[in-house]
């Protein structure tokens, strides 16, 4: 064993200890808050109440414990901060467990509180209780080890709180970017769980090796006030520390507010969100690594009070970036859609901008927490509850930052109005304390005029606010890839506190679409009946359903798929979107989804589509969703197995289940997993879709479908059935059994190596394209391996006469040809000179013949007989 002088003079140990430490930490955050929200919902509400009890604990921890601290003085703190290590570990391991076996408490909460603010707050409590055994240990960590650090020497706490707690944030960088990049991604939710464990194993067996046998365990004494220090009365000192929390809500809150910015530029995946959190949190790690060579022989108040001026003054600086985010967003998308582009440099460009604006203003707030721990030291007069008090006081302003930013600050002020107020104050609250310290008197006027002065000016020049006259003039507007800003208007736009949204009309294409935080959710247009697929995706099930009275459909983009639901006759619909924002938008798509809103027989739910699914006892006879882009962070659950069984479990017997399967937005392993994943709970799964789209439609049902023509005719009379068929091209029986493709059972040679999408391994979040797009090509031939599926394929179809049938067998069989043609013609396949001289039969026969040598495999364009030719058009 080593003396204890000897371990202190080893001051990486400690730091050691503590990144590994801050690296679990944050692990068990982003894995307990996944799993939670698959009870609670992915809302903005259930994600915020489990941010606040993940942070309550924390606060809980840090102040209870370093009081304690000073009560009883323990001996050999760090073989106590091993054994907290050891206990957070152990629980690590048994939360999983934990909130399996409560999981089936969550039906008695909703009994009892109904929805809203009560179900909230009972949701705190109960993410409180289940996280705060550990989270309470993990917020003791740092007093209990810095106190150890500190011991004596007082006059030390800026250079030991600068070290630890600067390596305790770095290790949460590195378990953020190691937990989102690569460790959820090779071994799981569970797995990720698995190495916090181990982690924090690692420090305990570091702290029992390294263990002193002998500790001195004295208080540490209150120094005498240091030459550079300036005096300050209690009443200052108090509002020092109240400075301190308020930085602590600015922080959270900037951080909350510059995330919703950067998605628009940098997209909503999974790797985006982490590069922002590791910006962010390595510019506290490096400030607070730095602050201690930096600021060793200043005045520490001084130096507190610039500190929280200059950023005030910086957040203020740097809100004229805001009208720079569309064009930004378009210069990266142009080198994301550059077929030169690759993975790296994507990564390369989106962690660049992530860091330019998210580090500054971080660095500075990790600058301030050393300094703060040595100013705090006169009040709480005494190490431990120094650097427990002052952790706890700025958690407690990063709770409110969390709470009041989303659901407070954007809806009355917006993100850029937010930003400026928020900075503003911090400028202005801090020359307002100069008032109280008396050596500042001479100044004490001058300062809080300048901040004024400096406030007045910045609001006259910068103009915060939201403005709707131009795309990215104080909005966050969106310019989709390929599109002239000189053709497009800025219909509507709104900083809702789930997501930014606007409408954008294309005069010269008279195309209208819906962005939710930068991503073109769906486009209608004047030129045909909306957009296919969206129709399709409810009339195609509402079709197949040979008498449907209860219907879900879960997504509401711009309206149109529940509109064509609802547009069926006794049919009762049910709507779920996550985001009521969404909702506010629909009047401007009343022209295509018929007015939906204010249908009689549709009821909306502002809920998470998984929750629904998950905790509704009502059964449906149809169900159909449309989620956003299957990669996007927090869309897989609405992709996995353990949906599809949930989705199962609320459908009446011979229900339809349909999910959209978008080929252009994902590569032919996701969309042969998504079809595996969701075969695998829907034995009887085929596939469809509208001849102008790359979108496959999966419809499941627990029995086979059966079509008949006759009932479908009878339901055409219907004059808005009738209607919504036509806009999609439907206008007899043979138009809607071109819609089918082929059955999944053609799939299952190609199947057998996917991958299964479930919750513990959510492999969308982690596709190649969230850094690299699939381009027409692969769309193409993930489509065309599917449509090949339909050559001798014809659905079952009932109620005809056997001469009938043959007939239309053989109408079916060429349109089949014909959909192949397009690809044969694309890309030189086989049969394409008899496609071109339109012989549909004997290029059906050259393509059949093809297929037959390759007995079942995967067809890639590059194989002999499918040479590619160009690029472009629908297939």
């Amino acid at each position: 064993m080593f003396e204890s002088d000897s371990l202190r003079s080893l001051r990486f140990l400690p730091g050691l200890c503590l990144f590994a430490s801050g690296a679990a930490s944050l692990t068990y955050e982003l894995v307990w808050i996944r799993q939670l929200s698959l009870v609670f919902g992915g809302t903005l509400y259930a994600i915020s109440t489990v941010l606040c009890a993940f942070m309550t604990g924390l606060a809980l921890g840090s102040w209870l414990v370093s009081l304690w601290l000073k009560r009883s003085q323990p001996r050999n703190l760090f073989l106590l901060y091993g054994t907290l290590e050891a206990l957070i570990g152990i629980y690590g391991l048994v939360f999983p467990w934990l909130l399996e076996a409560t999981t089936p408490l969550y039906p008695l909460l909703v009994s009892i509180a109904g929805e809203g603010p009560g179900l909230y707050f009972l949701e705190f409590l109960w993410g409180t209780l289940l996280m705060l055994p550990s989270t309470f240990l993990m917020g003791a960590t740092l007093p209990v080890l810095g106190t150890w650090s500190v011991g004596q020497r007082t006059d030390s706490i800026l250079s030991n709180v600068s070290w630890l707690y600067g390596m305790n944030t770095a290790g949460a960088v590195a378990g953020c970017l190691f937990t989102q990049f690569l460790t959820i991604k090779w071994l799981g939710i569970a797995g990720a769980n698995l190495v916090a464990v181990i982690l924090n194993g690692l420090v305990f067996l570091l702290c029992r090796l390294f263990n002193p046998s002998n500790e001195s365990s004295d208080p540490p004494k209150k120094p005498a006030r240091q030459s550079q220090d300036i005096s300050v009365t209690p009443k200052a000192s108090w509002c020092l520390l109240g400075l301190f929390a308020f930085s602590g809500l600015v922080a959270l809150s900037a951080e909350i507010l510059w995330t919703r910015v950067l998605v628009i530029p940098l997209g909503s995946s999974l790797y985006s969100f982490a590069l922002i959190l590791a910006a962010f949190l390595f510019g506290i790690a490096f400030g607070s690594l730095v602050a201690d060579r930096l600021f060793k022989n200043h005045s520490r108040i001084k130096t507190f009070l610039i500190l929280e001026g200059s950023l005030g003054l910086l957040g203020l600086l740097m809100i004229p970036l805001f009208d720079q985010i569309t064009p930004l967003t378009s210069w990266l998308d142009a080198h994301f859609y550059d077929t030169g582009n690759t993975a790296f440099k994507t990564l390369t460009l989106r962690s660049a901008v992530a860091f330019l604006l998210m580090f500054p203003p971080a660095f500075g707030f990790g600058l301030i927490f050393p300094i703060a721990n040595q100013i705090h030291l006169s009040l709480f007069e005494n190490v431990s509850t120094t650097m427990g008090g002052s952790y706890a006081v700025n958690t407690i302003g990063s709770i409110l930052g969390t709470v009041l930013t989303p659901f407070v600050f954007i809806p009355l002020w917006g993100i850029e109005r937010s930003l400026f107020i928020l900075f503003g104050s911090l400028l202005l609250m801090t020359c307002l304390i100069v008032l109280f310290i008396p050596e500042f008197k001479k100044r004490a006027r001058t300062v809080p005029a300048f901040a004024i002065i400096v406030i007045a000016l910045g609001f006259w020049i910068i103009k915060p606010g939201i403005a709707t006259d131009q795309l990215g003039k104080n909005n966050l507007s969106r310019i989709d890839h390929g599109s002239s800003s000189r053709e497009l208007k800025l219909v509507d736009y709104l900083e809702g506190d789930f997501s930014t949204l606007s409408v954008v009309e294309d005069k010269k294409k008279k195309t209208r679409t819906l962005f939710v935080n930068g991503f073109s959710t769906a486009t209608v247009s004047e030129q045909f009946g909306g957009t296919s697929y969206m129709q399709a995706m409810g009339f195609v099930p509402m079709m197949l359903h040979p008498k449907p009275k209860d219907a879900l459909v879960i997504c509401f983009g711009t309206g149109n798929t529940i509109g064509t639901v609802a547009s069926f006759p006794e049919v009762q619909v049910d709507g779920v979107e996550i985001d009521r924002n969404v909702l506010s938008m629909a009047h401007w798509f009343s022209e295509w989804n018929g007015d939906v809103r204010n249908k009689s027989n549709v009821n909306f739910y502002i809920q998470d589509g998984r929750q629904f699914v998950q905790w509704s006892e009502k059964k449906y006879d149809v169900i159909t969703l449309e989620p956003m882009h299957p990669a996007h962070a927090g869309v897989a659950h609405l992709y996995s197995s353990e949906f599809y069984e949930q989705a199962r479990g609320r459908l009446n017997p011979g229900g339809i289940m349909m999910q959209w399967l978008p080929l252009h937005l994902l590569n032919s392993e996701d969309s042969l997993a998504v079809l595996k994943t969701f075969k695998q709970s829907f034995p009887h799964t085929t596939l469809w879709n509208s001849y102008l789209t790359r979108i496959v439609l999966l419809v499941g049902s627990d029995q086979p479908l059966k079509l008949d023509p006759q009932n479908f005719l009878n339901r055409m009379q219907n004059p808005d059935v009738g209607r919504a068929g036509g806009e999609i091209g439907v206008r007899s029986f043979l138009d809607f059994l071109d819609f089918y493709i082929t059955d999944a059972d053609y799939l299952n040679p190609i199947l057998e190596g996917s991958s299964l999408i479930t919750d513990n391994r959510p492999i969308l979040e982690h596709s190649a394209v969230n850094l690299l797009p699939p381009f027409a090509r692969e769309t193409d031939e993930t489509f065309l391996n599917f449509l090949l599926g339909r050559i001798g394929k014809f659905p079952n179809v009932i109620g005809l006469t056997s001469n009938n049938k043959t007939l239309l067998r053989s109408e079916f069989e060429k349109r089949t040809a014909q959909r192949l043609s397009v690809f044969s013609q694309r890309y030189q396949g086989p049969g394409t000179q008899a496609f071109q001289s339109k012989s549909y039969s004997e290029g059906l026969q050259a393509v059949s013949d093809f297929m037959e040598k390759k007995s079942g495999k995967w067809i890639g364009l590059s194989d002999a007989g499918w040479k590619e030719k160009g690029v472009g058009g629908d297939g």
